[in-house]
């Protein structure tokens, strides 16, 4: 169970960074087309805030240290501490501890799942970067003036504004920031029940959903 749980939690860590360049969700109504002119100075300002290869940067390089420091502070903790279900006669036993008797080798198969983690979404993401920037690019463009898009450009250029730039991402998967994060861990999973409770009134009305079918599936023409 741990291991699922770890990985849902670093994923939730990570989401942060990757939304801050997702696309626009779509919407019923076809957006306006942005102007030449803005569009062409929010691609500018996009290029510079996400770089080519910056996904590969931060899965390849920042999120193998934000699982080392999500392990250092969460390991050391017990299961009521981070507001998750104890294992069954771990006690007041640390999560290290927990692991550590049922696997021996629990904490090297994580860094190795982190790495190789890293690794391959960073291949994933870096095939969706030039949609991610064209999408960027069309948003900034409906909600920035052209004006408002000069001076990002400008600042961009200076030295700076080059070093903001390029860190921008990357600092969202600071081992700074998602200790911070991972410190409202507990907070979130003590209200897990009471949001569920809540999921369950509001769906009430809605029959039970279908049981998951066990038949394989055939060809209707069969």
């Amino acid at each position: 169970m741990m291991r699922p749980t770890i990985a849902a939690i670093a994923f939730a860590l990570v989401s942060p960074a990757l939304a801050q360049t997702a696309a626009p969700a779509a919407t019923p109504a076809a957006p306006a087309v942005p102007d030449p002119a803005r569009l062409a100075a929010a691609e500018k300002a996009v290029a510079v805030l996400v770089p080519k290869g910056i996904y590969n940067r931060m899965m390849r390089d920042q999120y193998p240290k934000m699982m080392d420091a999500l392990m250092v502070q969460m390991m050391g903790k017990t299961a009521d501490e981070l507001g998750m279900p104890a294992e069954k006669g771990a006690g007041g036993k640390t999560m290290r501890e927990t692991a550590a008797s049922a696997d021996p080798h629990f904490q090297e198969r994580m860094r190795i799942m982190s790495r190789v983690f890293g690794e391959e979404l960073g291949v994933v993401f870096d095939k969706i970067e030039p949609r991610v920037r064209a999408g960027l690019a069309r948003a900034f463009a409906r909600k920035f003036t052209a004006q408002q898009l000069d001076d990002m450009n400008a600042f961009f250029a200076t030295p700076s504004g080059a070093v903001f730039a390029d860190q921008y991402l990357l600092t969202f998967m600071d081992p700074e920031l998602t200790q911070e994060m991972m410190a409202a861990t507990p907070e979130m999973m003590k209200a897990m029940p009471a949001i569920m409770a809540k999921v369950e009134k509001a769906t009430a009305h809605l029959p039970p959903p279908p049981p998951p079918s066990t038949k394989p599936k055939t060809d209707e023409n069969d």
